[in-house]
């Protein structure tokens, strides 16, 4: 059934129809605030909202990997600054070094590689090692059946030498340099680094000869015929009785040729400067073993030590480091006799001895050395570590690529630098080597040159950083201007469209209230005809 309106109902009808749909343009214009909503509305500024709109986005995006280039330049930069620091600390550990020197001391280094694990080779039953310090304190080990070497667990090892001498205290000790893992260094030493010591000749030749390179001031190196063979002690004194090696830093005279006889005849006699500057003399009436007369110049206490040498020699050894003179002798100590003088040249009694060097004491300077070792290993932590986005280690030679710009154009490239201690940064020289001062100061040379090409590193990326930071705070300006034009070209007037909105639903009061008048009219006179 069709409904008839009449002329006023249909004209309100549509009055409301048309304000709805105005009503719902506002309403929509109010909310999003756009004016424009598709290329139906206005082509032109449509599409040249979408074009700048586009391009914004595109422009952020660049920026995005912008963004992660400079965190890489970032980390890179503070990666170098903890290089440089360590490198600091190294230049200090060199000067320290430098500046501690190689202090004298009373040692025996052999050049053989013994630890405290290297088992002691060839003993057997009965064979011994004896120490006896200038002070007169001895120390003896004596080595049980063992073939030593093989791995059994009677056999002994250099620690436990070590170990024994160490706790008997007679003021000689053992220590194990292992600044080099791979060749391990055992130091027989004096423990105030002045006093001397003797390797008696009572040790056995199969012990001692472990100890290879082993050399003294006074005994040059070693040979076997200085100590016993095997387990026999040497007893007396003889040309061919095994004198052991003597360690100390005081200076020394021996007689020119080998003692003659077996000891010193009737009315012999020797004057020497002792420690306090004062001249003492040993002297006897009667024919005496030379082992007595040792034993008598020493009881004297005056600060030099009577030894045999090696080949029947007899030597007279200052223990305060400083020369030893001999002034004169009688008997078969005369300078005018064949044998057994002091002084090569007749009538000419005085000859001094000047002191012998000793060894050098670099323990201060190796321990720098070992800290100089493993910062380098921290460096090289540092660079193999460098915290960077997409795995670009600009310290391992891996460059990257940078788009600046929405079109890809003309990228910036930045080539990284393979940085290592004994590449980049030539640290070439050791700390274990640190026993020499030529040594200390290449190392210090090497460092600071390593300073120097860190920070060149460090400027030419900074110089990178900085001009990649400035496109990407141009490109986020330019990206929200372009965001803004494009949103300004299809923005909506809110004032106006709100007052719309206003004005439409006055209007539409009205249209409903004329529309219910009119059917209510209708109603009326519908009811008076019926």
């Amino acid at each position: 059934m069709s409904v008839v309106f009449n002329a006023a109902t249909a004209a309100n009808v549509s009055i409301l129809q048309t304000t709805n749909q105005l009503f719902q343009v506002s309403q929509k214009r109010v909310a999003t605030g756009k004016s424009i909503f598709g290329a139906a509305d206005d082509a032109t500024r449509y599409t040249m909202s979408q074009t700048m709109l586009s391009r914004s986005k595109n422009i952020n995006a660049v920026n995005n990997n912008i963004s992660t280039a400079l965190k890489t330049l970032e980390s890179t930069d503070n990666t170098l600054k903890q290089v440089r620091n360590l490198l600091q600390q190294m230049n200090s550990m060199a000067t320290q070094a430098l500046n501690a020197g190689s202090t004298p001391t009373v040692a025996a280094t052999p050049t053989a590689n013994v630890g405290d694990t290297t088992f002691v080779t060839g003993y057997s039953a009965g064979m011994r090692l004896s120490i006896t310090s200038d002070t007169g304190k001895n120390f003896t080990f004596n080595f049980g059946a063992s073939t030593g070497g093989t791995g059994s667990s009677a056999n002994i090892r250099w620690g436990d030498v070590a170990n024994a001498l160490n706790s008997a205290n007679i003021g000689v000790e053992i220590k194990f340099d292992t600044s080099n893992a791979a060749a391990p260094r055992l130091i027989l030493r004096s423990t105030d680094g002045k006093t001397g010591f003797s390797i008696d000749g009572s040790s056995s030749q199969q012990v001692v000869d472990d100890l290879t390179g082993i050399n003294s001031g006074y005994d040059g190196t070693y040979v076997a015929s200085k100590f016993a063979n095997g387990s026999v002690m040497p007893t007396g004194f003889a040309a061919t009785t095994p004198n052991g090696m003597k360690f100390g830093t005081g200076g020394a005279v021996t007689t020119a040729s080998s003692l003659p006889g077996t000891g010193a005849s009737a009315n012999s006699s020797i004057s020497f400067v002792g420690a306090d500057g004062v001249a003492r003399t040993w002297s006897t009436t009667t024919a005496k073993g030379y082992d007595a007369v040792v034993a008598e110049i020493n009881a004297m206490n005056s600060g030099v030590k009577a030894e045999f040498a090696a080949g029947g020699f007899l030597r007279l050894r200052k223990l305060d480091g400083t020369a030893m003179t001999v002034l004169n002798g009688t008997g078969n100590f005369d300078s005018n006799a064949g044998a057994g003088r002091f002084n090569v040249t007749a009538g000419m009694p005085v000859v001094q001895g000047n002191p012998i060097l000793g060894s050098n004491n670099n323990d201060r300077r190796l321990e720098l050395g070992q800290q100089y070792e493993s910062y380098k290993n921290e460096i090289t932590q540092l660079i193999n570590n460098n915290p960077v986005q997409a795995g670009r280690n600009l310290l391992q030679g891996q460059g990257m690529s940078i788009i600046l710009n929405e079109f890809a154009a003309n990228p910036i490239a930045i080539s990284g630098v393979n940085v290592t201690t004994g590449g980049f940064l030539a640290l070439t020289t050791v700390g274990t080597t640190w026993t020499v001062n030529t040594n200390i100061e290449l190392s210090l040379g090497q460092v600071q040159n390593a300073q120097a090409n860190v920070d060149k590193l460090a400027a030419q990326f900074g110089n990178y950083s900085s001009f990649v930071r400035d496109r990407y705070d141009l490109n986020r300006e330019f990206s929200v201007n372009l965001k803004t034009l494009g949103d300004d070209l299809v923005a909506a007037d809110v004032a106006e469209e709100s007052a719309k909105l206003t004005a439409l639903q006055t209007q539409q009061q009205f249209a409903v209230q004329a529309f219910s008048a009119g059917s209510q009219n209708a109603q009326s006179l519908l009811r008076l005809l019926g």
